[in-house]
Formats: C-alpha cells, sequence, structure tokens
C-alpha cells in the first residue's frame, strides 16, 4: 500500500489452532495444478451446460407433475353431479346395460372399458379408445343407476393438457414424437443433477448434518442463491431419485426391460394394447357385436363380493377373448397398484390371477411403478412431499441460470476493465511537435505498482501518448531489459511501507538497482506515488530517479511526487506529457467520496486483550451498488472531512451481497485517544449515519486468473481481504483453499468462525490453521514454518500465495517464512508471476 493510513493490528495479532480437512481434499479442486482440466471440472461443466438447457424442461415437467398430483380429487371437488352422484334406493345396472345406453347416446365412438365402483355415490367411467400415438382416450362419467352420460368433470380438459405437456411437452406426434424423446432426455438429466451435485458440493465433514441441510438465510447474492440451490437440493435429493428412475420407465423400452430383469428375473412380456394402453385387449372386429361382459362381472361378485373397492373391466375385442379386470381390494390405499384377474366370457370361469399382496416385492414395485414416481406409494403424506419436490423443480433452474448469468458478467466487466486499462493502442498517425529533443524516440513506460494505481496510471499515461501518435510500450519494472533499453524511459513506481519497492519490484530494487547500470542515451523521468506521513515519503520513486541518474541516464524532468492522487501533481505530469507529444485528456483527479450509510457495527472480540474489533457494514446512499472485486479497497474520509487524509481498509465483502463489508481494529494513540479513522468509524460514527467512502481497485490483489489452489495468510484485520476472497472462491464453486489466520486468544478472537467451519464444511476451504499466539501456539509465520513440505507441494502443483495484514510483525515474518521454505529466488519468480501477492499496511 503507498499509505500508512490503514489501521494496524499489533505484532501479536497473529495467531491460532490447526485445523485439518479430511484427505479427500483433491475432491474441490476444479482444476489440477497447472489448470489443467480434471474430472471435476468435467462434471461441472456438464452440470450448468445441462442446467441452463434441458434444466428448463424438467422445470415444466416439475410444475405440470405437480398439478396433476391431486387431480382426481381436485375434479371430484369441482365437479359434484358429474364425478359423484346422488345415491338411489335403485340397483345399478350391469356392464351390458349400461354400455347399451352409452352406446346409446354416444353410437360414434368404440368403448374399451368401464370403470366401477362399490360406492353408491361414485358414477361410473367409460373409457373410449384413444387417438393415434398412443394418447389417453376420452372418457365419460355415467349415471350408474339410467345409464345417462352426464358429460366431463371441469377441468379435465386442463389436466389432459398439462398431462400432455407432461409427457411429451404437447408436441405433435405424443407419444410416437420428438417430445417423448426430449422428455426422456430430460429425466436422463435429472439423474445426473442428482449425481453430480452431490459430487460438487460433497462437504469436508460429510457427518455434520448442517453442512448438508443447513439454509444460510443471512446469505445475500450469489452466495443466498448457491445456498438455495444446493442446500434444498440435498433437501429432495432421494426423492428426485426416485422420480427420475421410475420416469424412465414411460421414456424407453430398453429400461422398461433391464428394470424388469433386475427386479424380477424376467423379461418384459409382450405389450397387448387394452384400455388406456393395458395389455390384453387383442385386435377388435369393428364390425361384430359387443361383447358380453355380464357373466365375467357376476362370477368376480360371487369371488369377491363387497371386498372389492374398485373395478376396471376391459371389453374384449372379439368373442372368445377373456375378460380381463383389474380390481383393488376394499381397505386397500386409494393409490395402490390393482390385483388382476382374466375370466372366460361365457362360462365366468378365471383363467389367471394375479394378487398384488402376494407379489414379490421387485414385481411389487414394478407394478405401482406410477405410484412411485407420483408418492403416493408412500401415502397421502409422501403425496405432498413429491408434489412439493417436483414443484421446486423451477428453482433449481432459475438459480442456476442467475449464478451463471452471475458469472458471465463478472468475467465480462473483468474483460471490460482489463481492455479499457489498455484501451487507445489505436491512435492519431501523426506526431505532435516534441518539446524533450531527443535522439531517438522510442518509448518505454514501465511501472512498479503495489495496489494497482501506478499500473492504471501508467496505462492511461500510455493511452494520451497514443493519442498523441506515440507508441509506447507498457511493462512492469521487473520486466524492463536494461540491457536492450533505448530512447525514453517513462516510470510510474508507488512505495511501499517505510521507503521500500512495491512486492512486484522487490526483486528489481535489490538485483538491478545495486549498483548503476550503462544506461547512457536514456531519457527518463519518473513519476512517483507515496504518502506524506511517511518519512520516507515517495521513498522508492525517489530512489529510482537517482539511481537512473546515476546509471547515466538523462532526466527529462524532477520527478513528480504525488500524495494520495494529488489532483495538482497529477495535472503537473500531464503537463509533462504533452510536452512529450501526448494529446489532450480529461482531468485525471481522483474520484469523489459516495454517500453510505453506517449499516452495522458489530464488536468481534468482546473480552479479548488486543484492541477492540469491528465488522462494520456500509450501504450506498444515493448510488447504485458499484461493482468491485475481492481484493479492492475502501477508502474513507474520517469524520466526512474533505481536508483529512483518506483511510484504506480491505474489503471483505463482494458487491452481490449489497454491501461493504469491512474489518476495522480501533487504535490507541499514546495520549490515550482514539485514532483519527478507527475511531471515529468505531466509536463516532452513529450507526445509520453517513460515511463518505470510494472504492479503489487493488489488480495487485485480485483473485487468480483460473482455479488454482491458493494459500491464504492473515492476521487480525487482516481476514478482511482473505474473506473477499473466499468469498469469491465459495460463489465461483472454487475449492483448495488454505488458510492460515492468527489472532490473540482462541477464547476471545474466534472471528468470523461459524463462517469458516462453514467453508471447510462445504468444501471452500481445503485445509484451516487458526493460531492463536497468547494460547502459546506462535505465531502465523511460525506455524507456516513448521509446515514448510506441505507449503512446497502446495505451491509445486500451482498454489498461489495472498497475504494480508500488518507490515510490523506479520508481514515480514512471513515473507521470511516462505523465503525459508522456497527459496528467494522462487519466491521472486512466483510474485513476477502474480503468485505471491501481499496487501499489508
Amino acid at each position: 500500500m503507498t499509505s500508512v493510513t490503514r489501521d494496524q493490528a499489533g505484532s501479536d495479532a497473529v495467531a491460532s489452532q490447526s485445523i485439518r480437512a479430511p484427505s479427500d481434499s483433491r475432491r474441490l479442486s476444479v482444476r489440477g495444478p497447472a489448470g489443467g482440466i480434471t474430472g471435476r471440472w468435467v462434471v461441472y461443466q456438464l452440470h450448468w451446460l445441462l442446467g441452463i438447457t434441458l434444466g428448463f424442461v424438467l422445470a415444466l415437467m416439475g410444475i405440470t407433475g405437480a398439478t396433476m398430483s391431486f387431480e382426481d380429487q381436485i375434479m371430484r371437488a369441482l365437479s359434484p353431479g358429474v364425478v359423484t352422484v346422488a345415491p338411489r334406493a335403485a340397483p345399478v345396472l350391469t356392464p351390458d346395460a349400461l354400455l347399451a345406453r352409452v352406446r346409446a347416446q354416444r353410437p360414434e365412438t368404440r368403448v374399451e372399458g368401464v370403470f366401477l365402483s362399490a360406492r353408491t355415490d361414485e358414477a361410473a367411467r367409460v373409457l373410449f379408445a384413444g387417438g393415434m400415438g398412443g394418447n389417453r382416450g376420452e372418457r365419460a362419467y355415467v349415471d350408474p343407476y339410467d345409464g345417462t352420460v352426464l358429460g366431463r368433470a371441469t377441468g379435465e380438459e386442463f389436466f389432459a393438457f398439462v398431462r400432455r405437456l407432461h409427457r411429451w411437452l404437447a408436441l405433435p406426434g405424443n407419444g410416437d414424437g420428438m417430445g417423448r424423446q426430449i422428455t426422456g432426455a430430460a429425466v436422463m438429466a435429472l439423474l445426473f443433477f442428482c449425481a453430480s451435485g452431490l459430487y460438487l458440493r460433497w462437504p469436508r465433514r460429510p457427518l455434520d448434518w448442517r453442512a448438508w441441510l443447513a439454509l444460510d438465510t443471512g446469505a445475500k447474492g450469489r452466495a443466498f442463491l448457491w445456498s438455495l440451490h444446493a442446500v434444498i437440493g440435498t433437501w429432495v435429493l432421494l426423492v428426485y431419485l426416485v422420480i427420475g428412475l421410475t420416469g424412465l420407465w414411460w421414456s424407453y423400452d430398453w429400461y422398461r426391460d433391464g428394470a424388469t430383469r433386475l427386479l424380477t428375473g424376467q423379461p418384459l412380456p409382450a405389450r397387448e394394447e387394452g384400455p388406456r394402453g393395458e395389455r390384453g385387449a387383442g385386435k377388435r372386429d369393428n364390425g361384430a357385436a359387443p361383447v358380453s361382459i355380464d357373466t365375467a362381472w357376476a362370477a368376480l361378485l360371487a369371488r369377491e363380493g363387497d371386498r372389492y373397492a374398485t373395478a376396471l373391466l376391459s371389453v374384449p375385442g372379439k368373442p372368445g377373448a377373456p375378460v380381463r379386470v383389474r380390481y383393488r381390494p376394499v381397505g386397500a390405499r386409494a393409490d395402490q397398484p390393482f390385483d388382476e384377474m382374466a375370466l372366460d366370457g361365457a362360462t365366468g370361469a378365471v383363467t389367471s390371477e394375479s394378487h398384488f399382496a402376494d407379489k414379490a416385492l421387485g414385481a411389487r414395485l414394478l407394478a405401482g411403478v406410477l405410484t412411485l414416481h407420483r408418492g403416493t406409494y408412500f401415502g397421502t403424506g409422501g403425496a405432498v412431499v413429491f408434489m412439493v419436490a417436483a414443484g421446486a423443480m423451477p428453482l433449481f433452474t432459475i438459480t442456476g441460470l442467475l449464478m451463471y448469468l452471475d458469472r458471465r458478467r463478472k468475467k465480462k466487466a473483468a474483460r471490460v476493465a482489463r481492455d479499457g486499462a489498455q484501451d487507445g493502442a489505436a491512435g492519431p498517425l501523426a506526431p505532435a511537435p516534441l518539446a524533450y529533443p531527443t535522439t531517438d524516440t522510442t518509448l518505454t513506460i514501465a511501472y512498479a505498482s503495489q495496489t494497482g494505481t501506478a499500473e492504471q496510471l501508467a496505462w492511461r499515461t500510455a493511452g494520451v501518448l497514443r493519442d498523441g501518435g506515440r507508441a509506447p510500450q507498457v511493462l512492469p519494472l521487473a520486466k524492463l531489459d536494461l540491457n536492450a533499453l533505448r530512447g525514453r524511459l517513462l516510470v510510474v513506481a508507488s512505495t511501499y511501507g517505510e521507503g521500500e519497492a512495491p512486492d512486484d519490484a522487490r526483486a528489481f530494487a535489490k538485483k538491478r538497482m545495486a549498483v548503476p547500470a550503462d544506461l547512457a542515451g536514456v531519457d527518463f523521468a519518473v513519476l512517483a506515488l507515496g504518502d506524506r506521513q511517511y518519512e520516507t515519503f515517495c521513498g522508492f520513486g525517489r530512489a529510482l530517479d537517482r539511481w537512473l541518474g546515476e546509471s547515466g541516464a538523462t532526466r527529462l524532468f524532477d520527478p513528480v511526487l504525488v500524495d494520495d492522487n494529488d489532483a495538482n501533481a497529477l495535472r503537473q505530469w500531464q503537463e509533462h506529457l504533452r510536452a512529450l507529444g501526448a494529446g489532450a485528456a480529461p482531468d485525471w483527479a481522483p474520484e469523489t467520496y459516495g454517500r453510505w450509510r453506517l449499516a452495522e457495527r458489530r464488536l468481534l472480540n468482546p473480552g479479548s486483550p488486543g484492541g477492540p474489533a469491528y465488522h462494520l457494514a456500509l450501504e450506498p446512499l444515493d448510488q447504485p451498488m458499484p461493482v468491485w472485486a475481492a481484493g479492492d479497497i475502501a477508502q474513507i474520509l474520517p469524520g466526512n472531512d474533505s481536508g483529512a487524509h483518506h483511510r484504506d481498509y480491505s474489503i471483505a465483502s463482494l458487491p452481490a451481497e449489497g454491501r461493504v463489508d469491512l474489518l476495522v481494529r480501533q487504535q490507541t494513540r499514546p495520549d490515550g485517544t482514539l485514532g483519527l479513522g478507527s475511531g471515529w468509524l468505531t466509536a463516532g460514527a452513529a450507526v445509520g449515519g453517513e460515511v463518505r467512502m470510494r472504492l479503489r481497485a487493488n489488480p495487485g490483489f485480485h483473485a487468480p486468473s483460473g482455479p488454482a489452489p491458493l494459500i491464504l495468510i492473515g492476521a487480525g484485520t487482516g481476514l478482511a481481504g482473505l474473506r473477499g476472497h473466499l468469498k469469491h472462491r465459495q460463489a465461483l464453486g472454487l475449492g483448495d483453499a488454505w488458510l492460515l489466520f492468527g489472532e490473540r486468544n482462541a477464547a476471545t478472537d474466534a472471528w468470523h468462525a461459524e463462517e469458516i467451519a462453514a467453508w471447510q464444511a462445504e468444501g471452500t476451504l481445503a485445509r484451516v490453521d487458526l493460531v492463536y499466539s497468547r494460547d502459546g501456539q506462535g505465531y502465523v509465520q511460525d506455524r507456516l514454518a513448521a509446515q514448510g513440505d506441505i507449503v512446497r507441494q502446495w505451491v509445486d502443483r500451482g498454489a498461489a500465495v495472498y497475504v494480508c495484514g500488518s507490515l510490523e510483525g506479520m508481514a515480514p515474518g512471513v515473507d521470511r517464512a516462505l523465503e525459508a521454505i522456497l527459496g528467494r529466488d522462487r519466491l521472486d519468480a512466483l510474485t513476477a508471476n502474480g503468485r505471491y501477492r501481499r496487501d499489508v499496511y
């Protein structure tokens, strides 16, 4: 950081207790050590790809399935006088008499069967032949006492359409068309979602029920969407497995045959269509007289008497064919599969019979596949559970789609931000007159940036020079080739801590600047960024300016020193750039501070021996929620005083949460008064009151570009920056992160302990080391040094190392520990490649 105004935690705010994740942490890695594709990555890609395609089909099937769950009960309630009739003392008609009267009223139709009930208030139902493609035929409700056709029940046409949507999306061809193939594929996808969802969210502690079933109602944005998607998905997982495994019965013949062989050991019997697609009707002779079924019905009544509740009689298609009766005994569940009997139509003799209660379990499951699919196999309670689960299917499509769109939006925002920083590659070709003549107009812009400000100013510098017809090369100072350098060199350099070089330029400062180089013929200028509160204001920029002069380069103008994005200093730099041929550019004055409301202030460490630390939450007052990335910084004006120097704080939340979270430790001056920034935020500003704040990008601490393993190290309020990264990984479904965090006492300083435990349980964190110094456990750097072999293993497989916290004690100690583990050359190489990043203050 270029500013020391960020409140600092004491050096013993570094410590903790070791908590290790199970050894199967590899499950959470989406990609391999070098970012290569892994099995988990493939599963994840298939999960979202199928989700945003077939997920919409499943959503429709779920809604329609839930709608049909209590179809008969709904139509019975809506249609008294049609589904039900007034009981009478007269006897009901025999099946032949009943069907004869129906045929007289409906001569254009062909009867396939009749559904009779033992209840005296129940209408009979006559089933007519269906249309092409196996579509369900029409049914008519008939008064069993006089044979009057009562018409259709209210809602029957609606449910018929819903049924077509559910089975084949109401597409042409019905069960023989494309719709059946699509719904079959969707059911297969449902089974894949169950398996892949379970695999992708498998928690580190699988025996912890909260990791599976606890919905995070306090989460916001993407985190809340993920909680809905994953946790509720776990609630309904078993139901969806049953729905999927039974739903395939109607989708694929090969599945029906395989299920039959598996559950009964026998092949699937040949299908003969009867009423509603029932087996055993045989071919019909449409010109023949109707076949009598009264004898068979009388024989059934003689055997069963009043022990039957409902019965479905199929009308044989030709004389001599058996009459098949499917009936449900009294006392059986309303949706229990039927018993079956075949009787000789002339004599009433029973030729075959099958009772559901006598079947083996496998055969009962096959006979009750529809009741299993609807949940009624498990009683009314099961039907309600299955209905709710089916109705919830759109939830997963919607939440999955919103998370997908959010991921696309964030990727686009990141791409726009990167492209914007490099904007201006093409500009006017005619060069402007030069106020600083030189023998070589080659132009190089180098930057040394800790938090991204210097890098941004370097790209802005390049942009205005390109607008003037120049063609500068922009690169990090660490990658500057001194041997090939010529022409002009412009350097934008920030100062870190007490006059130190930024992390990305530390190796350059140590190795290259130790002795003068041979830079004769090079013209240079330096824009130095710093903070006047340091005695070594712009120390590294000044040192770089001196070294370039001592190396024989010619100074174009004195270094421009910028304190806190000072507008006058930036204008001075712009004037020098115009003299170098730059085009006109807008004022580079920093953005103004927005108005925010302090929505929450919560003490994190009551009773701690350290200074009070608070969790703060701020919400925008009169502006839309800005976009930022994990690792970015909030700049706050103490007391809302525009004359005060801003204070920088790491952001501990993501934009999707709708607020900016900060972790602030209250600082006390030697005279006992509170620090200007921390004192105002933790004690002076009223909750609900206004805070002036602006957000600043900190690309030097942004997340890795790919799903690489991540080691997060911090102490005290440094947890803020690490928390932002963990939330980012959670939102992306990434795991393979290791947190080492230090504080004073486990009893009083276990900051955000439940959140950390939840991240570990769900797999965002593969490993956690909490180190509490006052409990005799040493400091974070000590724990890190003790686990050098593990650190090397993580780094060897591509891990990036992020450090956030105090520059006094913790950060230098961690740096020394990493140097001892990895070697300075490798640590410098990690820094140059963006795999060792620090946000320390």
